[in-house]
């Protein structure tokens, strides 16, 4: 059962260990998603100001020519307004000779009719309710209109007027309408992208002009840009839905000093966004190919634990039965020793030879006894076999003899088990033999220790210590037989008793 948990815990930490990394790996993916969200940001950002700025300088540029060209054309005038002599035209057309092609340049009567135009198809209408007229015949100097239809060509233009007064009085406004479409120029020059805008504003809050042309006019007062962010600062970026079209845009805006006007350069959030999205859509691809992986490993390290551990069951319980068997045998034999000693008794051999023979047994059956006993069938350990053995032969005899052990945690292989254990009972028989004639009591001491890879072994008693005691006989071969067996070496001392001590072999391989 142990080692099944084991190969369950084995298991478990693999599985911790693949989920560890694919969350490592989940981690790194988001960071990099981060990144990337953030420098398609900055990028995004950087861009639009560039064009903002490109806005700007037109906007200036425009802003410097209206006003010029408006002083020429009312110094060209001279002192009477309405005349149309041909020099006054030519001077007229000499002031506005190198604008654009689609600025038109108008002078308004002080009835509001038109008088002079660079425009041969203009027709003559009154234009008293536009503001660029009333505002000027009211006392203003100068007007800068936000986006309007022109009633000659139904185009969207924005347009400059000045005040013309002769001896301080109104005489007209001299105007110079710019068309809507002259930001594509610099539309195209920003390369924003699909859906991506310039545009003027008026610092009123209505649209000037604005490429892509919308509809038609947007006032823009209750717009994110005039509520919030121009209060706090004269340029910046910011996200909001377009109040022309709706879309979320990246916007950059500046507020141009000295002129009314407000550039704004705007880029489709799709298109700023799609380096990010692009890197999303890889990283979802990865994070799909690292999930399956996951799956099928974790799927397959579980299916292999389970294998794993129903081998590791098998090998249990074949381990448990191949225990019971070898725990049976050893059993077996021991009760086999022991019919074959009643057997023995019941044959009518002399009694001495039967005692011999039950005492050799004896120690042959304390072997396997201490094998099933303690289900350890390679070694027996010295510290438990030993003194249990040797009290069972010092019990055979009538003399109270006492018997004391100094053994070390010696582990003894199965094969050096059996020729050791009648080693020992042959020793301790001897001494209960010869030892102590006509004594009522004796002591034999029985030592194991170890000394680097030998094993010494010494079996002493207090006995009357005469070399008589180790006469050739059946023991005496049976040592030397047992010794051999051990790949040992032996020696007797006599000394206040007789002391044997070998040098054996007795942990096997």
């Amino acid at each position: 059962m142990l080692v099944s948990d084991r190969v369950g815990n084995l298991g478990r930490v693999s599985v911790a260990i693949i989920g560890l990394m694919y969350f490592a790996f989940a981690i790194s993916i988001a960071l990099w998603l981060l990144a990337t969200y953030r420098t398609s940001i900055v990028t995004g950002e950087e861009r639009v100001t560039a064009a903002s700025k490109i806005v700007t300088a037109n906007a200036i540029w425009l802003n410097s020519l209206a006003r010029e060209r408006l002083r020429r054309i009312d110094d060209s005038l001279g002192e009477q307004v309405t005349s149309a002599s041909r020099n006054r035209v030519h001077h007229l057309n000499a002031a506005v000779a190198d604008l654009p092609p689609e600025v038109t340049t108008y002078v308004v009567g002080a009835t509001g009719t038109t008088l002079f135009s660079n425009d041969r198809n203009i027709k003559p209408m009154d234009v008293t309710d536009r503001d660029y007229f009333a505002k000027l015949r009211n006392g203003a100097d100068e007007y800068v209109s936000s986006m309007m239809i022109s009633r000659l060509t139904q185009r969207q233009i924005f347009v400059f007027s000045r005040r013309i007064e002769r001896n301080g009085v109104f005489a007209g406004v001299a105007v110079i309408a710019f068309d809507g479409n002259i930001l594509k120029p610099v539309w195209d020059a920003a390369a924003l992208g699909p859906n991506s805008t310039v545009g003027l504003i008026h610092r009123n809050g209505r649209l000037v002009a604005r490429h892509p042309e919308p509809d038609g006019p947007v006032d823009m007062s209750k717009y994110v840009l005039f509520t919030d962010y121009m209060r706090k600062k004269t340029s910046g970026t910011y996200t909001a839905s377009s109040p022309v079209d709706k879309r979320e845009r990246l916007v950059a805006y500046k507020i141009i000093e000295r002129t009314p006007f407000v550039a704004i350069a705007s880029a489709d959030m799709g298109v700023v966004m799609r380096p990010f999205w692009n890197d999303a859509k890889i990283a979802a691809l990865l994070l799909s190919l690292a999930t399956g992986a996951v799956l099928v490993a974790t799927s397959r390290i579980r299916s292999l634990n389970r294998l794993e551990a129903a081998h590791v069951n098998a090998l249990t319980s074949a381990l448990q039965t191949n225990k019971e068997l070898m725990r049976e045998i050893h059993h077996r034999v021991k009760n086999n020793l022991q019919t074959v000693m009643s057997l023995l008794r019941l044959q009518g051999f002399e009694a001495k030879a039967v005692n011999d023979l039950s005492e050799r047994i004896a120690a042959m059956s304390s072997v396997h006894e201490q094998m099933y006993g303690f289900d350890e069938f390679t070694f027996v350990r010295a510290k438990e076999f030993i003194p249990g053995f040797v009290r069972k032969i010092v019990g055979f005899h009538p003399q109270p003899i006492t018997v004391s052990f100094t053994i070390d945690d010696i582990s003894i292989g199965a094969d050096e088990a059996t020729p050791f254990a009648l080693l020992v009972n042959e020793l301790i028989v001897n001494s209960m033999k010869y030892a102590f004639p006509g004594r009522e009591t004796g002591h034999i001491s029985v030592e194991l220790t170890r000394s680097s890879d030998k094993c010494i072994l010494v079996v002493a008693d207090n006995g009357i210590g005469i070399e008589g005691s180790t006469k050739s006989g059946m023991g005496t071969s049976l040592i030397k037989a047992f010794v051999k067996q051990l790949q040992g070496s032996f020696h007797y001392t006599y000394a206040g008793g007789a002391r044997f001590e070998a040098v054996l072999n007795l942990e096997g391989k």
